[in-house]
């Protein structure tokens, strides 16, 4: 027997039906991807902070930061006393003062002992019969400005040649208006080996050091 063929007609029309669900089941999936692409481009957009085209030129160090941090230590070094007021150097060289106390004749009670000379009063007193302060009074024009400090045979360039870093600290007093300079000192200070120290001076406090109180004996490099 032979199979009845469908009328051209209807066949036409089932290939029509076919092709525009296979164009709808296309364009449909299209679009969605279309969607899920601008979905995913803008969150990208929104979570990644913009760089200013400057700044991604820029070439990134691979080398971390370091940051150099003083940290108070003890030592078995000779201490020198020094201050940084008005932008002048202050050296409070002890030796003539020590020669003085020297010759004193010891008593039966401690007596204060003041040494003046050249700009530089420095007051020896007891507080107790166990504890004794030492304490500095430079005058204004005492010591050498920053310019002339630079000097070849300059006083503290002469200081740098008697007092080596294998046996001295350097201790600074620094006025408010000469920590800059005192950065400057202290870094160069750092990189020929001395040990430094310092206390912020505060106005109309003394410089002064004693024995047998806590902190005032803590003069530590840093």
């Amino acid at each position: 027997m032979h199979r009845r063929r469908a009328p051209s007609r209807l066949r036409s029309l089932s290939q029509g039906l076919n092709l525009d669900s296979l164009v709808d089941i296309v364009s449909n999936n299209v679009g969605i991807l279309i969607i899920i692409a601008a979905f995913m481009a803008l969150l990208s957009i929104v979570q990644s902070p913009s760089t200013p085209p400057e700044e991604s030129a820029r070439p990134k160090s691979s080398q971390p930061e370091r940051l150099l941090v003083p940290w108070s230590h003890p030592t078995q070094k000779n201490n020198l006393y020094l201050a940084l007021q008005d932008g002048r150097v202050q050296f409070f060289d002890l030796r003539p003062f020590f020669r003085e106390l020297a010759e004193k004749t010891p008593g039966t009670r401690p007596a204060p002992v003041v040494h003046d000379r050249q700009g530089l009063k420095v007051r020896f007193f007891p507080v107790t019969n166990q504890v004794y302060c030492l304490q500095f009074d430079p005058s204004r024009d005492f010591g050498e400005n920053w310019l002339k400090a630079q000097r070849a045979d300059s006083t503290w360039n002469r200081l740098l040649q008697d007092y080596p870093p294998e046996r001295f600290v350097l201790f600074f007093w620094v006025s408010g208006e000469n920590f800059d300079l005192f950065r400057q000192m202290r870094a160069y200070l750092w990189s020929e080996n001395y040990e430094v120290g310092w206390k912020p001076l505060a106005k109309d406090a003394p410089m002064e050091i004693c024995n047998g109180f806590e902190g005032s004996t803590a003069f530590r490099p840093q």
